[in-house]
């Protein structure tokens, strides 16, 4: 699921429980356990264990074009995207930027929003990465200020990330409530 329906929320009791995997089109996951609450809040933290299903059919990605390079603006990376090899990296990179889809070549990977258009692709350049971007988002600033919050936090693993769901807003938070926070599409 990219998020919870919130027709499963009305389906509970108070106390009662959902357990799911959250992932989205970059096809990172994770495995949830939400308990709800008496105010209707359901909220709980994620299992650190590697987890992966095929996308509800509502949820999957919908069709693209090929993908045709765009150089738009080009900037050095602040983040390599050998980062996103990594488990949480990968999860927290699709937080950053929930409609993009990634593909990886040989030189790099690919962002690409279906919605807007909007691309961000990385090649290496000598001394690190190099990053184009295109279009309305800025995917890749996105992909980089979410793994940098992470990092920040001395990049913990899953279990480190929690989740609060009400009928109106879904957040992926890290550490608590309170801390670096991420919404995701409803």
């Amino acid at each position: 699921m990219r998020s919870i329906p919130p027709s499963w929320l009305w389906q509970l009791k108070d106390g009662g429980s959902i357990t799911t995997t959250i992932s989205g089109w970059m096809l990172a996951s994770g495995l949830i356990r939400l308990a709800l609450d008496d105010e209707g809040v359901a909220s709980g933290r994620f299992a650190g264990d590697p987890v992966t299903y095929m996308l509800a059919r509502p949820h999957e990605r919908p069709p693209r074009p090929t993908f045709y390079q765009h150089p738009g603006t080009t900037r050095s990376a602040r983040v390599s995207p050998d980062l996103l090899e990594d488990w949480t990296a990968h999860f927290v990179a699709q937080l950053g930027a929930p409609s993009a889809e990634l593909t990886r070549s040989e030189d790099g990977v690919a962002l690409v929003d279906a919605a807007t258009g909007s691309q961000a692709w990385t090649e290496p350049d000598g001394n690190g990465w190099t990053v184009h971007q295109d279009g309305p988002l800025r995917l890749w600033d996105q992909v980089e200020d979410a793994l940098m919050a992470w990092q920040a936090e001395d990049a913990p693993d899953q279990t480190a990330f929690g989740m609060t769901v009400t009928e109106w807003d879904q957040v992926v938070w890290l550490g608590d409530a309170d801390g670096p926070r991420w919404r995701l599409p409803t």
